[in-house]
């Protein structure tokens, strides 16, 4: 019993507590809400559609061991977004544990400064990917096992028993090999394995010093070393991000021109890693989010600081008055963080690659182990502990409200493309074969399968290959080359992208566009085009070419599968606009004038005024003048739907006093 007390009481229990409470503040407010991102749709279409043993086929071009991390985590998962937060969440623990741990081993005397550097490192803001957990686990596996590695390299050479000893050794290095084959350029945080070995060997005597190193060294190396070796020499990366001689290619022809450029990204880099990464995260994201939403995130932000200022005051020792102690440790730290960064970024930098807290904050993750020391051992100088632990809580609060607003904009993300794929669904119940889709899409596309990902989900859950993963529906990014190729009448367009094939075709598209965030979804008809006023401009261009025969009419309806796409929302507007648009392609009139009563019962109205499109053609077929004069109001407002408007009505055969009346309420200026 005094045995468990002691423990509960201990410097390593509590911190370890305050790590836990404090990345459960930053991490899980919005857990429940994400869902899937980027390549995350490819990996859950693929896995789905073929089995687990699919990600063998994925990732052997480049990665091919991330397979033994996949396949387990979607054995246990499946597509279940959530399992795989949870996990990324734990594994980010894991390495800032494991990253705590070490420093109490390598620097004892540095409690305060240990401490605060596990708390920045765990929260660091630079690191903007956490929410994509799938695709993630992989990078947040490595990143915890590499830290374990170390740690556990360390503990070997304080354990005297040669049992342990060896055994730790052996785990620490088996670890190594497979965090860095995991993601290559996590190469960088070998510098800290080494770095703490010098720490170590610094303690000793003068005489033993180098001696101590080079001993601890000489075997640490095979960690790093085998890989390289392997890496370089064995491995063929069919990849070109990943393929080293073709990033060194251009080395051979312009050295000097190459090393201006890697320090001129190393210089940056270093600044956003260390500076900017408290400062512009937050930023862009104040752009996004209204005043009232940051409450929340106030509140999670000053639960956070206050755990920490109550930890930190109530387990004070005279040692952390001087947080730098009598051995220079502050200098260590920071030396030992600038170097972490360094060898953090070079690995990126070497290939082409840079932080950007945008697009690309996963290339911080090494090197934010190496602010955080920084930080860390720059605020010690301070001598005063209050206002050494008020400059961390500052930290600490643009980190939090960072991972906040990170977490907010993921998760509306994920309801914007959740409600998406929903309104879609009650318009087209089924697609055809070989349809290739562009959409204007509530979020950014950056590829191709973030629209066919959940479409095929959607519709065509299964292979259409039966040996390798063939999705059934295609997609197209909506861009000027896009454009270009179908109208040009391009044929089809093979792609295999990590063993899953496509064939999109130009010549047969069919257009999805959401103009603004609230309108509805519109299904582009080539035949009779309808077109919002605030309808993106290269949707106007191709809607000519969007064929609606690729929507199978009289299918059943396809439910979206409750994960990933959630539970099917409330029936609002939309739902009545999509199912009066799809009876409007039937011609089935008496069922749109149905939903139009209904709609107008439930006092629902449209979001666009071109939604009124359909209701507005039924009431034309019935002869209820009444009607089209209540719809022309809002649709005449705005002259180019004024137009469409005229066309349509022209094109149908209406009874000549309901010709007259269209003519007159939306033909003329």
């Amino acid at each position: 019993m005094k045995k468990a007390k002691a423990v509960l009481r201990s410097d390593g229990f509590i911190f370890s507590m305050l790590l836990l409470m404090v990345a459960g503040l930053v991490y899980l407010p919005f857990v429940f809400k994400f869902g899937y991102y980027y390549d995350d749709w490819y990996l859950m279409y693929a896995a789905g559609a073929k089995g687990a043993a699919v990600f063998h086929a994925i990732f052997e071009i480049d990665r091919p061991l991330r397979a033994l991390v996949m396949i387990p985590a979607y054995s246990l998962f499946g597509a279940n977004p959530l399992y795989y937060n949870l996990s990324a969440f734990l594994l980010r623990l894991l390495s800032g544990l494991c990253f705590l741990w070490t420093l109490r081993m390598v620097l004892p005397n540095q409690r305060w400064a240990g401490l605060a550097a596990a708390l920045l490192f765990l929260t660091y803001p630079g690191f903007l990917s956490q929410p994509n957990a799938i695709d993630y686990q992989s990078h947040l596996a490595g990143l915890a096992l590499g830290m374990l590695s170390i740690a556990l390299t360390i503990k070997s050479i304080q354990v005297e028993h040669r049992a342990g000893k060896t055994a730790l050794f052996i785990f620490s290095v088996l670890l190594g090999w497979f965090y860095l084959t995991q993601i290559e350029w996590y190469i960088g945080l070998e510098f800290f394995r080494f770095a703490a070995l010098l720490v170590l060997a610094y303690r000793e005597q003068t005489a033993l010093r180098t001696r101590k190193f080079l001993q601890w060294a000489l075997t640490a190396i095979w960690i790093p070393g085998l890989f390289l070796i392997w890496r370089i020499f064995f491995f063929q990366s069919e990849r070109g991000a990943t393929d080293l001689n073709l990033q060194f290619g251009n080395v051979r022809s312009a050295p000097l021109a190459s090393l201006q450029r890697w320090l001129q990204t190393l210089a940056s880099d270093l600044q956003e890693v260390l500076f900017s990464a408290w400062v512009i995260p937050v930023q862009r994201f104040s752009a996004q989010i209204k005043n009232l939403d940051w409450l929340p995130g106030l509140g999670i932000a000053a639960l956070v600081i206050a755990v920490v200022w109550v930890t930190f005051s109530r387990n004070q020792k005279p040692e952390d008055v001087d947080a730098g102690g009598r051995a220079g440790g502050r200098g260590q730290l920071i030396l030992l963080g600038l170097g972490l960064i360094i060898f953090g970024l070079l690995p990126v930098i070497l290939v082409g690659r840079s932080v950007d807290f945008k697009s690309y904050s996963r290339y911080s993750i090494i090197a934010a182990a190496g602010a955080a020391l920084c930080w860390a051992g720059g605020l010690g100088y301070i001598a005063n502990a209050r206002l050494r632990t008020a400059l961390l809580s500052l930290l600490l609060l643009s980190a939090t409200l960072t991972h906040y607003a990170n977490g907010l904009i993921f998760a509306r993300n994920t309801e914007a493309v959740r409600n998406f794929w929903w309104q879609v669904s009650w318009r087209i119940p089924q697609m055809g074969n070989g349809t290739t889709l562009v959409a204007h899409y509530p979020v950014v596309v950056e590829e191709d399968y973030f629209i066919w990902g959940p479409a095929n989900l959607i519709y065509h859950p299964t292979s259409a290959h039966a040996e390798y993963v063939q999705p059934a529906i295609y997609a197209a990014l909506l861009n000027e080359e896009t454009i270009a190729r179908v109208q040009a009448k391009q044929p089809q367009d093979f792609s295999n992208r990590r063993g899953i094939r496509t064939y999109k075709n130009y010549r047969n598209i069919l257009v999805l566009s959401q103009p603004t965030a609230a309108a509805c979804i519109q299904v582009v008809d080539g035949n009779q085009i309808e077109l919002s006023s605030a309808e993106d401009e290269r949707v106007t261009t191709l809607a000519p070419y969007s064929e609606t025969a690729q929507i199978l009419l009289g299918e059943n309806f396809q439910t979206p599968p409750l994960i990933p796409f959630g539970a099917e929302p409330a029936h609002d507007w939309c739902y009545y606009y999509q199912k009066a648009a799809y009876a409007r392609q039937l011609g089935n009139w008496d069922e749109a004038l149905r939903l139009d009563n209904e709609a107008r019962a439930l006092g629902f109205t449209a979001r666009d005024p071109v939604e009124w499109m359909p209701f507005l053609q039924a009431a034309a077929h019935f002869n209820h003048l009444a009607r089209m004069n209540e719809l022309a109001a809002s649709i005449t407002a705005v002259q180019p739907l004024a137009q469409q408007a005229c066309r349509t009505l022209n094109a149908m055969n209406l009874a000549p006093d309901t010709l007259a009346q269209a003519q007159q309420l939306f033909c003329t200026k």
